[in-house]
Parts: structure tokens; C-alpha cells; sequence
């Protein structure tokens, strides 16, 4: 991926807190049919290595399933907020013109050697995490003890889980970090002026960095 010095992001727990907030993964694997790409919720787990590692989980009959198909490295993409950035939404565009649209946004691209785990243990140990996670915020969490054991033992052999060993990270989060701070000011009064979600995110991340 190319990365501008103003926007590369180096720091492994800033990027794995990233990940924890926005676990939705593509993952792009090269097939003997061509390249395959799927998209899956996934976790990082500290393993003492230098990056960690991934966790998930796909369907049996996945196309990524396939043991050709681990001998090379996966890449798994995360992405968070993205906004369109008008180049009319700087002072200084109304004072020199020398301005270009552009995008904000983030993106983690890490690359890793891939293992299919298929003991019911490991894959309890998956669902269990990533269920947990996922359903912190409720009023009653879901667990997987709420449903029949036989049931889940079912749903588990449809399924394989995946593990990533992680041997690069990269990391761009594009926030106007390259803008004078008139400028950045002037992006985070616009982007709030939208009264979108999106736009309100954008904001306040272009804000924690002016």
C-alpha cells in the first residue's frame, strides 16, 4: 500500500485497537482460478510474536477453503471512516485556488501465512470470542450456551476456523494531517455543517489530530 510519510501509522496498539472497533476484514487470496476475496469478521490476539495474530472463521464450502490455497500470504484489509474532503472547505483555496478534492479515511493492510483449524475446540474458542465481543453492548448477551449443544456441535461442522500469522502491517489513516491547521479547522466546521453520521466521524477524527 502505498503510504505518505503525513499519514502512515507505525504504532501496533493504536492499529490493533483500530482493528478491535472495526473487525469487518476482506481478505484477497491468490487461487489456481485467480484471486478470491471474502468478507469476514476477525479478531487480533496477542501471540508474542512481533505482530500477532487474526482470527476467524469461514463456511466448509468457502473457495478460499482449499489447502492450495494456503501456500501463499493472505492479504486482510480493515477499514474505517471514510469521507469525501472538498478542496472548497480549506481558507486558503479562497485565497491562492491551489487546491484538489480529495478522500479521508483509514485502512490497515496486514499481510500473513494461513492455517485452517478444524478441532472443535479451536472453533469454539472463536465463536465464543468473537460472540463475546460482539454482544458486550447488549441488554441480555447471547452466549453460546443459550443454545442446544447438539446444535452448536452442527453449525461447527460447516465451518472451519482461519488463523493469519502476521508478518507485515500497514497502516494509513488520511485525516488532513498534511493541512495547516486553518485548513484542518476549516474541513472539520464543513464536514459538521453535513449533519451526517459519517461526516460528524470524519469531524472529530480530523479534529483529534489538528
Amino acid at each position: 500500500m502505498f503510504t505518505p510519510r503525513a499519514f502512515k501509522e507505525e504504532n501496533l496498539v493504536t492499529i490493533t485497537a483500530f482493528i478491535k472497533t472495526h473487525p469487518q476484514a476482506t481478505i484477497i487470496a491468490q487461487t489456481a482460478i485467480g484471486l478470491e476475496a471474502c468478507h469476514i469478521p476477525m479478531y487480533w490476539q496477542d501471540d508474542g510474536s512481533e505482530f500477532g495474530c487474526l482470527y476467524g472463521h469461514i463456511a466448509k464450502v468457502n473457495a478460499l477453503n482449499d489447502i492450495a490455497n494456503l501456500s501463499a500470504p493472505w492479504l486482510v484489509v480493515f477499514q474505517g471512516a471514510g469521507h469525501y474532503i472538498s478542496p472548497s472547505w480549506y481558507p486558503s483555496k479562497a485565497a491562492t485556488h491551489k487546491e484538489v478534492p480529495t478522500w479521508n479515511y483509514h485502512s490497515v493492510h496486514i499481510t500473513g501465512n494461513v492455517s485452517v483449524l478444524t478441532e472443535p475446540e479451536a472453533l469454539i474458542e472463536i465463536l465464543s470470542k468473537q460472540t463475546a465481543d460482539f454482544e458486550a453492548n447488549q441488554p441480555k448477551p447471547w452466549s453460546l450456551n443459550d443454545a442446544p449443544v447438539e446444535y452448536i456441535q452442527a453449525m461447527c461442522r460447516a465451518i472451519v476456523g482461519i488463523r493469519v500469522d502476521i508478518t507485515n502491517v500497514q497502516a494509513q489513516f488520511k485525516l488532513s494531517q498534511n493541512k495547516t491547521t486553518e485548513n484542518q479547522a476549516g474541513v472539520v466546521l464543513a464536514l459538521k455543517q453535513l449533519k451526517t453520521l459519517r461526516a460528524d466521524e470524519m469531524a472529530a477524527l480530523v479534529a483529534s489530530v489538528s
